[in-house]
């Protein structure tokens, strides 16, 4: 009797542990922007919003790896003002971007990118809502553009690669 309840009570417990595992990937269900192209997108997010003392850390919720930040492999890459960013390190933003709010993403994607200011990623980097960093990309800006042509599906490359165009101080100050 008690063999046949331990018994019960143990196939019991391999049901529900069964029933409450989600996917492996929180996205696989969810429609989410598609990786092509991502690689422009990536390298606005790097230049605006990747440096070490952002997100490009270790730790963070929203890591990015850039050309001027953090590196998978910094040994491979001696020279960071040739702009070589992996397709590792790419596919790792990727990553990045669609997993901080999965199913709100896919309710903006869904929408052809209608609402994106659901999504916190949008609402920080514009600066509508606390972020340490400030406003990185202004409203109506290439960045701002770039980012909501990939919520939308068509990435405009023009915008990205001019949202990727970070002028340092030193510069815009010179004669």
């Amino acid at each position: 009797m008690i063999r046949a309840t331990r018994d019960g009570a143990c196939a019991a417990l391999s049901l529900l542990v069964l029933a409450c595992a989600g996917p492996s990937d929180p996205t696989e269900h969810l429609q989410v922007p598609t990786l092509e192209r991502f690689e422009l997108v990536s390298g606005m997010l790097g230049a605006r919003c990747g440096s070490l003392d952002c997100h490009g850390q270790v730790g963070r919720s929203l890591r990015l790896y850039s050309r001027a930040g953090l590196r998978r492999d910094p040994a491979a890459f001696p020279n960071v003002d040739a702009g070589v960013v992996s397709e590792t390190e790419v596919d790792d933003n990727y990553r990045a971007a669609i997993t901080l709010e999965p199913e709100v993403l896919a309710l903006v994607v869904r929408d052809q990118g209608a609402n994106p200011e659901r999504l916190t990623l949008l609402r920080k980097a514009r600066g509508a809502e606390n972020h340490k960093g400030g406003a990185a990309i202004a409203l109506g800006s290439p960045s701002d553009r770039c980012l909501l042509s990939w919520l939308s599906g068509q990435v405009e490359q023009a915008s990205c690669e001019a949202g990727a165009l970070v002028v340092r101080p030193d510069a815009a100050s010179a004669p």
